[in-house]
């Protein structure tokens, strides 16, 4: 039995649930097209791996190490969508290919498990500015690019650490890292922390300190204890004294007779 895998090239709804409608949609409006240019980079790099039985890779007696059911694989690829099968489910295989699809921020619908595998996104932060950079002529150019005004584009640039961009897959993300560099700004890529990571940290900034409990008071000792406490100080000194005195006769050094 055959598992089943779409590669997706635009995003998808957040919402699992509409996944598969609008992968479907577009499996329907990308009939007979060709290929994208980044599906196609993706069947480079999984054939690379695992080659395509139509390749004439295997030979007869190896043919079942082919792991793709349906070939040639490249005609399983229309416009912006691929719907690849598996012989079978080999994780091996399985997660090349997600690893390989994550770097093209392309995203992965597993139709068996019902799991929708969406690439990671990423930020670009401003590290630095440039040594003898024209201010003015580069905030003429920033506020076209980053779609800001220019007080919010001379904020951005006095603000160390400035995210300029977010919610960005890897390519649009090293595209505006080098047209950043033009400009005189020096700036990397992060990865986008999660979702569940955002709404953690915003509660913990949201939440107020908890004031600490005031340290208990030590209970004030009653007349009684306090009398029983100084007799036995008073006996416990007398006794050492006693036992001071025996000891140095017992210990005097005596003469000789």
């Amino acid at each position: 039995m055959s598992y089943i895998l779409k590669v997706v090239v635009p995003p998808v709804p957040s919402d699992n649930l509409s996944v598969r409608g609008f992968a479907n949609t577009l499996a329907h409006t990308s009939m007979d097209l060709p290929p994208s240019a980044r599906l196609l980079q993706f069947y480079e790099a999984i054939t690379a791996r695992y080659p395509c039985a139509s390749s004439g890779a295997y030979s007869k007696a190896s043919a079942a190490a082919c792991p793709w059911a349906d070939t040639p694989l490249i005609d399983c690829l229309t416009g912006d969508i691929g719907v690849i099968s598996l012989s079978y489910k080999n994780i091996e295989v399985l997660s090349f290919l997600l690893r390989r699809a994550g770097a093209l921020s392309l995203t992965v619908i597993d139709t068996q498990a019902g799991l929708v595998y969406r690439p990671a996104r990423f930020r670009v932060v401003l590290t630095s500015i440039q040594k003898n950079v024209n201010t003015t002529a580069m905030l003429g150019k920033l506020v076209p690019l980053l779609k800001c005004t220019p007080e919010q584009a001379l904020t951005m640039l006095a603000t160390p650490n400035a995210v300029l961009r977010s919610r960005l897959d890897h390519v649009t993300a090293q595209r505006l890292v080098a047209t950043m560099q033009l400009l005189g700004c020096n700036c990397s890529v992060e990865k986008e922390p999660s979702r569940s990571a955002q709404k953690a940290a915003a509660k913990v900034a949201a939440a107020p300190s908890a004031p600490r409990p005031p340290a208990p008071r030590a209970p004030m000792p009653s007349p009684f204890a306090m009398a029983y406490k100084g007799m036995v100080n008073r006996a416990v000194y007398f006794v050492q004294a006693l036992l001071e005195r025996v000891w140095e006769r017992m210990t005097a050094t005596r003469p000789y007779s």
